[in-house]
């Protein structure tokens, strides 16, 4: 109880912009572990430490002597298991915060090797091999690679071929690409809804339906007609021309835009099939 006892913040001599300023940097704090670690093991430990500490304050309030020597025993080791056993997630947790809007002008952008890229799709769409990549620009897509098959690895051609490989467990989601590595595969993007080309495919629906949500950049391959699109902020270029594709990226990656913009969207061509 003597831990709650030294709380003073609220009280009126004390109350200012610091103390506002605390509890918005702990709040905060707070909130992306908790988003961190909500899908992981380190959920029932933290439980677990936890109902640990709320028994050890029990103790003391109702003064179990023997349970509150014990408890505060325990206590400090309570802190190295949470250090050892959530190491991956304190990492993750300091690595989504490096990216943070607020700290993007200090951090060094890695650039995105699109050779790796086109290289595969030119291959994806002489074979008629259906796929869909998108290129994290600005906006993360930090919860849909969450409910996909996590991969962090590096960015190659011969990986993006084996993902997209027919009848593999992989072929129909789609590849995250971040910080020039490929983050998940098998990941399902939302659907554009608002739609005139009823002949549109799915890929190519995921494709805008994130194009519109955020600045991500989408190359997709049609396995019915073997042709590449490409589509950003809320639009669709198609067909591309495999010789321009890597010159279309470069272009594209290189704006500075404030964020997605839906006004405009290109139109299939009329030999598109409606399973792409």
């Amino acid at each position: 109880m003597g831990f709650f006892k030294n709380i003073t913040l609220f009280q009126s001599d004390k109350f200012g912009i610091n103390v506002i300023l605390d509890i918005l940097i702990v709040s905060f704090l707070i909130y992306q572990f908790y988003s961190t670690i909500r899908r992981t093991r380190g959920v029932q430990l933290l439980l677990g430490i936890g109902l640990i500490w709320v028994l050890g304050i029990f103790a003391q309030y109702l003064e179990f002597e023997l349970l509150d020597w014990i408890i505060d025993n325990i206590r400090p080791a309570l802190v190295f298991a949470i250090i050892v056993l959530l190491q991956p997630e304190l990492r993750k947790i300091t690595g989504d915060m490096a990216r943070l809007r607020l700290f993007r002008p200090f951090l060094l952008k890695t650039a995105t090797d699109l050779d790796e890229i086109v290289e595969a799709a030119k291959i994806m769409a002489r074979n008629k091999t259906g796929s869909l990549i998108a290129i994290v620009r600005e906006h993360s897509l930090k919860d849909i690679a969450e409910q996909a098959v996590q991969l962090d690895a590096i960015l190659s051609t011969s990986l993006l071929l084996t993902i997209f490989k027919k009848n593999t467990a992989l072929h129909d989601g789609a590849v995250i690409i971040e910080q020039n590595r490929i983050a998940c595969a098998g990941a399902f993007l939302p659907m554009a809804t608002n739609l005139d080309d009823a002949r549109m495919g799915a890929r190519h629906r995921a494709a805008l339906g994130i194009a519109e949500e955020s600045d991500a950049v989408i190359v997709v391959t049609s396995e019915e007609t073997g042709e590449i699109s490409v589509c950003h902020d809320g639009e669709m270029i198609h067909p591309v021309k495999p010789i321009e594709l890597k010159n279309l990226l470069n272009t594209i990656l290189q704006e500075k835009k404030a964020g997605p913009s839906t006004e405009k969207r290109s139109e299939l061509e009329e030999k598109e099939e409606p399973n792409v």
